[in-house]
């Protein structure tokens, strides 16, 4: 009870008298004096108590970083997250300000830039927001509804060529088609064509029916082509609601009004620094005003295994699954805790499970891979590494296994060289595959396989990028299937002298080829240039819980 005292007094203090206590986001530091703005505390009075809880905990953690002296790039991101709760909880003023120092600390950052603009344009100034649109867009040209917004602004300031291009820019943009042709109505309106106005903004109300402002502009135009029965129908309908333009970034400001947001965020802060102690803290504050958030129970499960409680994270996933049987991810992550515990056949399920809901899941399909693969069962797990390796090419394990199937089942040596030599286009910086492929081409008996003057080519290159003695071998061995015996036993021969002392064990093997050599034929089976050995590696759920990428983290 006494901490609850002490927390309500001291929020009570900064929201109704700031001046009581020290607060370096309003005076600075002298260090900061000059370079960014200081933000005064607006006035919380009327904001429900977890909403200015939430407001109070996040200036606090600029005031911290201020007095810490904190990198630029973190102190951004504090400056920006307590200007997006202060936008969209009403307090535009504040947030302009905050906006502004995040730009000052990180001009590099989109996020932060378009966010000032979109401020500077929710106020009505739409010069100062044209140019801070401007400046954003020269970091990310490619976000379509910032073209959007400017058009909007251009508009306002009557500047109807510049909102008309802009407009027609981004007319066919998925989650933009309605609003921009509610500007092109408007714009024909204005230049009194009347029936390009009513076409687009009949089509405008066929893309989003919920935009009852629509009515008034389409019933003026109507109207004016004495069409008054269906004016009126269309002022009948006259309400409030504009055309929805899809924005990511704003959409991810309205989702700072459950107060939860500010924790995800933090939590995923503390992710990238490796402190998963504080990242389970504050997933557990945002998940306290958002306990429905899937995807941040999952993260949270994540942050709960590599804070070393496997226990914990089993069971968070499990109840969000409960509720949520079909998110992937979480079943996904679930599948991997049972692999690690030994319950194969309950992971196997999973997995099974994931591919159901996503077929091309490369994770889910490595790990059922591996598997089939132990159990023997080598066509299912060269099935499924083909279709990890399908969802992301540079899997050189999932790659390397694939072969190895292909070969236990096995599969005609053209089917390997066509596998092979995909992988050395796709993964070109991965000697291991071009070591293959050069044996294979050079002792398959498949005519449609077999290539020693191509293989000839790819050794040399090797040796060039690197004398390593396996490939200096692979020479010798390119050199004999090109006929070239002589060449390829002075290669043995210089590289049998130096594993004498280097390779002692390998030298009885390297004797026999060299013999093999100057009896002008290719060295026996046993002989031949060894491969690495592919098996099946361990599972590492830590590097998984770690690392594996998710679209949505909360």
């Amino acid at each position: 009870m006494k901490a609850n005292i002490n927390r309500g007094l001291l929020l009570a203090l900064l929201v109704s008298s700031p001046c009581v206590l020290a607060d370096r986001v309003a005076t600075l530091p002298e260090d900061r004096a000059g370079e960014l703005q200081p933000v005064a505390q607006p006035n919380l009075e009327g904001q429900p108590e977890d909403i200015s809880t939430v407001l109070v905990e996040a200036r606090a953690q600029v005031d911290a970083l201020l007095q810490s002296r904190a990198a630029a790039t973190e102190l951004a991101d504090a400056y920006g997250d307590l200007g997006s709760l202060y936008q969209i909880h009403q307090l535009g003023q504040a947030a302009e300000r905050c906006f502004e120092n995040a730009v000052q600390l990180a001009p590099d950052s989109f996020r932060w830039a378009y966010y000032l603009a979109w401020v500077t344009l929710q106020s009505g100034r739409n010069d100062l927001a044209l140019q801070r649109f401007e400046t954003a867009r020269k970091l990310d040209p490619d976000y379509a509804v910032l073209t959007l917004r400017m058009a909007d602004a251009w508009l306002d300031l009557n500047q109807q060529d510049k909102a008309q291009a802009a407009y027609q820019a981004v007319v066919d943009v998925e989650g933009l088609q309605a609003a921009s042709r509610y500007g092109l109505g408007q714009i024909a309106l204005l230049r009194r064509d009347y029936a390009q106005a009513v076409d687009y903004l009949t089509q405008v109300l066929a893309l989003d029916p919920a935009a009852t402002r629509v009515h008034y502009p389409l019933a003026q135009a109507l109207r004016a082509l004495e069409q008054n029965d269906a004016a009126r129908e269309h002022l009948a309908q006259l309400g409030n609601d504009l055309p929805v333009a899809r924005d990511p970034l704003v959409e991810e400001l309205q989702a700072l009004q459950s107060g939860a947001r500010l924790y995800f965020s933090r939590a995923m802060k503390a992710i990238r620094k490796h402190d998963y102690a504080a990242a389970v803290t504050a997933f557990e504050q945002g998940l306290q005003r958002d306990p429905e958030n899937p995807d941040a129970r999952v993260s949270y499960a994540r942050s709960l295994y590599l804070a070393g409680d496997t226990d914990a994270a089993r069971a968070a996933l499990e109840a969000m699954l409960v509720a949520q049987p079909e998110h992937v991810t979480g079943r996904f992550l679930l599948a991997v805790l049972q692999d690690e515990s030994g319950a194969t056949a309950a992971a196997v399920s999973d997995y099974t499970r994931v591919l159901e809901l996503d077929p091309a899941h490369a994770g889910a399909n490595f790990y059922l891979a591996n598997y089939y693969f132990r159990q023997g069962k080598y066509d299912a797990a060269a099935l499924h590494y083909a279709r990890a390796v399908a969802a992301d090419a540079r899997n050189v394990p999932a790659r390397l296994l694939q072969l190895a199937a292909l070969q236990k089942i096995p599969v005609k040596d053209v089917i390997l060289r066509q596998q092979l030599e995909t992988a050395v286009q796709q993964v070109p910086e991965q000697p291991l595959f071009v070591v293959r492929l050069i044996s294979l081409l050079c002792t398959s008996d498949a005519p449609d396989a077999r290539d020693p003057a191509e293989a000839l080519r790819l050794a040399e290159r090797l040796v060039g990028e690197q004398a390593f003695p396996p490939y200096r071998e692979l020479l010798a061995l390119a050199y004999a299937a090109t006929g070239d015996f002589g060449q390829a036993a002075d290669t043995q021969e210089v590289l049998l002298s130096v594993a004498v002392w280097t390779m002692p064990g390998e030298a009885a093997r390297l004797e026999k080829g060299l013999s093999a050599y100057r009896e002008k034929r290719l060295p026996e089976e046993g002989v031949l240039p060894l491969l690495p050995a592919v098996q099946v590696p361990p599972l590492d759920a830590t590097a998984v819980f770690r690392d594996y990428p998710t679209a949505r983290p909360y």
